[in-house]
């Protein structure tokens, strides 16, 4: 499960942390930029696998509110490595340029 924790006193930070069996097992957070899009700055677990779903959940908060363009500010080689395999980045970009497209895809990262 996936908790939303938001810091009311700062508007254009977003914390998002993951629970397991009421344990904390990850996290990530964003920042929203001047130009409108969503900036990842840090992403933490200790199962590489949990990075797809605290992406997703701060990709989804984003295209609700009409944000459709996420760049990834992550230094982490392995985290990178994790991030090109999931299909949020690539080898040449870590800007997410469509969000609402990068939803419409399989699991698989290709177009249905």
């Amino acid at each position: 499960m996936i908790t939303i924790i938001r810091n009311p006193d700062i508007a254009d930070k977003l914390v998002f942390d993951m629970k397991e069996d009421g344990k904390r097992v990850g996290g990530i957070t964003a920042k929203l930029s001047p130009d409108g899009d969503v900036v990842i700055t840090g992403l933490e677990s200790e199962k590489e696998l949990y990075y797809d779903g605290l992406c997703r959940s701060v990709l989804a908060y984003a295209n609700v509110r009409g944000i459709n363009r996420a760049i990834f500010d992550i230094d982490d080689e392995r985290q990178l490595y994790r991030l090109k395999g999931f299909g949020f980045i690539t080898d040449y970009s870590r800007v997410l340029e469509n969000i609402t497209e990068f939803f419409s895809r399989d699991c698989g990262g290709q177009n249905t």
